[in-house]
C-alpha cells in the first residue's frame, strides 16, 4: 500500500527553563512512484509495479517482458524508454488515514485510478516528468468520491540497469490537491522519491509495477 506520512521531526527543547518550541506546521507527502510515479505518481508516484500484461488495441497479444540491456541499451537508458509518453492507465491503494473531509471523518484507504502524467526521455538520461494533466480519482469504503489532482512538474536523471529503473532527483515543483466530494481536503507538495521501478517495453508503450505495493502499476504510451 503506498504510505501517506505527516508532518516535520520535532527539535528537542533547550535543556533548562526555556518553554518547548510550538509544534511545527504540518506537511503531508505521499511517496508515487507515482509511481513515477505514486506516481508514480505515485506515484504517482505513487510506487509503480513490474507487469507482464497484454496491451491493446495495437500491442493485443503481446507479452510485456524487459528488453535486454545487451540488445536494446547503448546508453544510460534502454532505447525503447527514449522518446514522449504519456500515462494512460494507473492504479494504486492510498492510505489517506492522515486526511479528513469537511466533517473531520478521515479517508482510511482509497484504491484510485486515472491517468494523463507525461514524460519526456532522452537517450542521455535526463528526463521530464509533467504532472499538469494527471487526475486519479476513488471512492473510500463510504462512498466519499476523492479526487487528486497535480500541477508542476520533476527533473530526473535516469539510468536502467537489470531490467529497472533508477532515478535521481534534479528539481520538483509538484503539487497534489485533494478533493472529497469536491471540497479540497489537502493541498501539499509532493516529494519525489529516487526508488528503483522495473518496467517492461512493448512496441509503443512501457509499464512499470512497484517493488513495495503490488497494487500499483501504470503504463506510459507513445504520443
Amino acid at each position: 500500500m503506498t504510505q501517506w506520512s505527516n508532518g516535520y521531526q520535532q527539535q528537542p527543547p533547550p535543556q533548562y527553563y526555556a518553554p518547548p518550541p510550538p509544534p511545527p506546521p504540518r506537511r503531508n507527502t505521499v511517496a508515487v512512484a507515482l509511481i513515477a510515479s505514486l506516481s508514480l505518481l505515485v506515484v504517482l508516484v505513487v510506487a509503480i509495479v513490474v507487469v507482464i500484461a497484454v496491451r491493446r488495441g495495437d500491442d493485443e497479444g503481446s507479452t510485456a517482458t524487459p528488453a535486454s540491456s545487451a540488445t536494446s541499451q547503448s546508453g544510460p537508458v534502454d532505447t525503447c524508454l527514449v522518446g514522449n509518453w504519456r500515462q494512460s492507465q494507473y492504479a494504486a491503494t492510498m492510505d489517506f488515514s492522515s486526511i479528513s473531509d469537511a466533517k473531520d471523518k478521515p479517508l482510511g484507504t482509497v484504491r484510485v485510478t486515472g491517468s494523463g502524467r507525461l514524460w519526456r526521455i532522452t537517450a542521455d538520461g535526463k528526463a521530464t516528468e509533467d504532472f499538469t494533466s494527471t487526475r486519479y480519482s476513488g471512492r473510500t469504503d463510504d462512498g466519499r468520491v476523492v479526487d487528486m489532482t497535480f500541477t508542476g512538474t520533476n527533473e530526473w536523471t535516469l539510468k536502467t540497469q537489470g531490467g529497472q529503473l533508477l532515478f535521481v532527483s534534479t528539481g520538483s515543483t509538484v503539487e497534489l490537491t485533494i478533493t472529497v466530494d469536491g471540497k479540497q481536503a489537502e493541498r501539499t507538495k509532493v516529494e519525489p522519491h529516487n526508488n528503483p521501478q522495473p518496467y517492461a517495453c512493448l512496441p509503443n508503450s512501457w509499464k512499470t509495477q512497484s517493488l513495495t505495493d503490488t497494487t500499483a502499476s501504470a503504463q506510459y504510451d507513445r504520443v
